[in-house]
């Protein structure tokens, strides 16, 4: 009876340590489960970033060279019109060149990445939509960077002629 004792108490002694390693491998699965969550969740926000940070170095260019188009045009409209002033607006204008002439490269780029992103990761629809959006509208910045570029061109041109009358 007392070997039956001791065999119970050594048993029953083994339960909770049982217990407590089945919870263990839970809690760990469950951890798992989120850093995977996290890390998807890291790749999907650093993707977003990358292309909003080229979206808006794009509008905000575009909006520095827009500003300037109407400063010009105010310049010709109320009759400021000076030979060194239109040397330094033609010098702004090809130094935007100059500037404009690295986004093709960092659009291609930053594009590329995102496309790789997306074939490696396993993105939602809506993640995917969401990438795709934003990866348009580094499209439609550029297009408006475009328009703003010809727009100072012919506001300078504009001013050349003003100032030749």
């Amino acid at each position: 009876m007392n070997k039956f004792l001791c065999t119970i108490v050594f048993i029953l002694s083994f339960l909770p340590i049982n217990a407590q390693s089945q919870n263990t491998q839970v809690e760990i699965q469950s951890l798992i489960h989120r850093v995977d969550s996290l890390e998807h969740e890291l790749s999907y926000l650093r993707t977003d970033y990358e292309l909003n940070r080229v979206s808006t170095q794009l509008s905000m260019f575009s909006n520095e060279v827009y500003n300037r188009s109407i400063a010009i045009l105010l310049d010709v409209y109320y009759g400021n019109l000076n030979k060194r002033i239109w040397d330094s607006y033609q010098q702004y204008y090809e130094t935007c060149l100059r500037k404009m002439e690295v986004y093709p490269k960092l659009i291609e780029k930053v594009k590329s990445f995102c496309a790789l992103k997306l074939k490696l990761s396993l993105y939602s629809d809506t993640e995917k939509n969401a990438l795709m959006t934003s990866s348009n509208v580094i499209d439609a910045a550029y297009d408006t960077l475009e328009s703003s570029m010809n727009l100072l061109k012919n506001t300078i041109d504009l001013y050349k002629k003003a100032l030749s009358r």
